[in-house]
């Protein structure tokens, strides 16, 4: 088992910060880090794409709302620019720091092996 999916797996859904790569963020931040206005998930337009809200309900793709559904490094969105087809989110991340890895320990029982 790998740090990540224990980070993951440790995560609750959080609406004002991200953990770990954000696969969990569920906030409403809809503009990037450069001051780009997100595009809707449910629309084609300006940019096409494949995250639609109804093939991935998984990823709570809403509104223009920042979110991370292909697990890159943190929440993104793709622009309303034409010329800017997509950027990272600026979501400050939680304060708590995710327990430490114990090898000992598995991720199903947490109990020692």
């Amino acid at each position: 088992m790998n740090n990540y999916l224990v980070c993951v797996f440790a995560s609750s859904f959080t609406d004002n910060c991200i953990e770990c790569i954000g696969e969990n963020y569920r906030g409403q931040v809809s503009t990037t880090e450069n001051g780009y206005t997100c595009q809707r998930w449910d629309s084609q337009t300006p940019h096409k794409h494949d995250f639609k809200p109804s093939v991935h309900p998984e990823n709570n793709l809403v509104e223009n709302y920042c979110r991370n559904p292909d697990s890159g490094p943190r929440p993104w969105c793709y622009t309303t620019n034409p010329n800017k087809r997509w950027e990272f989110c600026s979501i400050p991340r939680c304060s708590t720091i995710p327990p430490p890895i114990r090898p000992e320990l598995t991720c199903v029982t947490d109990k020692e092996a």
